[in-house]
């Protein structure tokens, strides 16, 4: 998992499965990034389970109480007809292109 950040958008990398067992990592990654706009890479992902989907809800959901914006990218097409047979594709906005141009934080 790895955060680039470039004129304020914060970018999450995903690798491997987001799931259980790797979901309290993500949220603990995400809590520490302040005031930007918030892309979720997930061209690594290769499946994603209800605590992944459900974590991807909360984290759009309060990033959006505190003002903010959150993007999905990329999501690999297994991962991304999960997402559109729970419905989260008409919840969170999604794109095939980044923000900006990215340096590692």
């Amino acid at each position: 998992m790895g955060v680039f950040v470039a004129r304020g958008v914060c970018r999450v990398v995903l690798n491997g499965e987001l799931d259980v067992e790797t979901v309290a990592q993500f949220k603990e990654v995400v809590g520490k990034i302040r005031e930007c706009t918030l892309e979720v890479d997930m061209s690594g992902v290769s499946f994603i389970d209800s605590t992944g989907l459900k974590s991807l809800l909360d984290i759009n959901n309060e990033w959006r109480q505190k003002g903010g914006k959150m993007l999905i990218l990329r999501p690999q097409p297994d991962v991304a007809e999960v997402m559109r047979l729970v419905g989260l594709d008409r919840l969170l906005e999604q794109s095939t292109a980044p923000a900006g141009e990215e340096r590692e934080e």
